[in-house]
């Protein structure tokens, strides 16, 4: 437990921090040592009644009470996450039927974009023995290079990881890859369709998912990505 020192009574367990903390060293300590016979006088005792309540009295003006330092409870946001799982489907393979599975994330006014960096983590080790699956794991963590939204579309920008995605351009997992992510979006209103690229070019994407360049993707237009 981490402490605070702050003005007040010094613990006697304490005394030897306290007496550091308010300036009196051994060097300056008054001696409380018995007086002999020979040093001993009819003064005596008051003299060391005096130094005693001098001591105390420095030590408690400088003295340190011990409080407990508690974290604050940091503010999270909460949402939903999207990945497939066939126990959900009748042990059917539906490659675009995605379930959502809660997140929580530090707080912050991008959630959309904490939300896909968080799904591109993938399901945890709990989930997948709950049949979740995805081609997201810790292996794709950080895959979100960045995210625009304008006008309603979200410009997904992401490293170059395919090789780390493999199989997510076949049939099924290609709508996998697509679901999971526009179903994680589309719980946003100001996003109405996803536009994706590989570091900030559309047509490499597209073609990497054996998908034609049209008005669906703005015919892979660069602008959007290479734009502030």
């Amino acid at each position: 437990m981490k402490y605070n020192f702050t003005m007040g009574v010094c613990p006697a367990s304490e005394a030897t921090r306290c007496l550091y903390r308010t300036g009196i060293s051994q060097e300056n300590m008054p001696s409380f040592s018995r007086p002999t016979s020979r040093t001993l006088s009819a003064g005596a005792p008051t003299t060391v009644l005096l130094l005693l309540a001098a001591f105390i009295t420095l030590v408690t003006a400088g003295g340190c009470t011990e409080t407990p330092v508690t974290a604050l409870d940091q503010p999270t946001t909460s949402f939903n996450v999207y990945f497939n799982n066939d126990a959900l489907t009748d042990g059917k393979t539906v490659c675009d039927a995605v379930f959502p599975v809660p997140r929580s994330s530090a707080s912050t006014t991008d959630v959309a974009t904490a939300a896909l960096d968080t799904l591109f983590l993938g399901p945890t080790p709990e989930e997948r023995l709950r049949g979740y699956r995805s081609f997201f794991s810790e292996r794709t963590a950080g895959l979100l290079k960045r995210m625009k939204i304008a006008a309603g579309t979200a410009y997904v920008d992401l490293h170059d990881r395919r090789h780390e995605l493999t199989g997510a351009t076949s049939s099924c997992g290609s709508a996998e890859f697509f679901s999971q992510i526009q179903r994680t979006l589309d719980k946003f209103p100001t996003i109405n369709r996803v536009i994706f690229a590989i570091e900030g070019n559309p047509e490499v994407f597209y073609v990497w998912m054996e998908l034609e360049c049209d008005r669906s993707n703005d015919n892979c237009d660069p602008g959007p990505f290479a734009s502030p």
